[in-house]
């Protein structure tokens, strides 16, 4: 079947019905997959999850507007390696139009922990943050001087919701960056976030992911890569990062194949 047919299979779950799995503590764990293998990993736990689906839509376009500082602190972290960490957006739900200024925090423990306020709706989503925005910002980002950059994303996303676990899939599609006058997207890659109360290898995603990991790395493989350390790599070539030199290589080559 194709992915809308797989989608399509999917009973449907709303906003108000996902309650504890909208994980704002979680653990994460990230996966780089090829859009191909979508279908496939939907049919085999099509029992195992309910799709979120917002007046009908089930696949939502999604907009990101980075923010770091003006020495990129966020991302040098990342880069670094450096488990204690911040990342602050704001972003654009497809699902349900509205937008949100959003910080997470990575615990040196690998949790991560979510804060955000509503942006208002009288203005852009991506419109320059108010004065009570910049407080908020002030408060749960653990860098200062945090600004909007001229970095921004698009994707598509589905939301599965387990019925068993307390668990959230999301799986992001058709992701592209731009700045300025620059655009670069990812092609057929996809990017996976496995999202748990607490680590559980018997996941059933996880346990049907198993099945693709022929693949050469990083698909299939766990990865810290994020789609902001992805984008500002890929639009920024004049910076490096010894860490994800191979994972990013991989992905150009895997971008012009498939």
């Amino acid at each position: 079947m194709t992915l809308q047919e797989n989608i399509d299979c999917l009973e449907p779950i709303g906003l108000n019905e996902i309650g504890e799995a909208d994980l704002m503590s979680r653990l994460d764990q990230k996966y780089l997959i090829l859009k191909d293998w979508i279908p496939e990993l939907l049919s085999r736990c099509n029992k195992d999850y309910q799709i979120l689906e917002v007046d009908g839509i089930r696949l939502a376009t999604y907009s990101n507007h980075f923010i770091d500082t003006p020495q990129l602190e966020s991302f040098n972290q990342h880069i670094r390696g450096k488990k204690s960490r911040f990342k602050a957006r704001v972003r654009s739900y497809g699902s349900n139009g509205l937008s949100f200024l959003e910080v997470k925090r990575k615990t040196v423990h690998g949790r991560t922990m979510k804060a955000r306020i509503a942006r208002s709706k009288e203005s852009a989503w991506n419109a320059p943050l108010t004065d009570a925005e910049t407080r908020f910002l002030s408060e749960h980002y653990g860098y200062s001087e945090g600004r909007m950059l001229e970095m921004q994303s698009t994707f598509n996303r589905l939301t599965l919701v387990s019925t068993a676990l307390n668990e959230r899939i999301t799986i992001d599609t058709d992701l592209t960056f731009f700045q300025k006058n620059q655009t670069e997207g990812l092609g057929s890659i996809a990017v996976m976030e496995v999202k748990q109360e607490r680590i559980n290898r018997f996941s059933p995603i996880l346990l049907a992911l198993r099945d693709f990991r022929f693949s050469t790395p990083p698909l299939g493989r766990k990865t810290s890569l994020s789609k902001y350390i992805v984008g500002t790599l890929l639009l920024n070539r004049n910076l490096e990062s010894r860490v994800y030199r191979s994972a990013m290589k991989r992905i150009e080559y895997l971008k012009q194949e498939n």
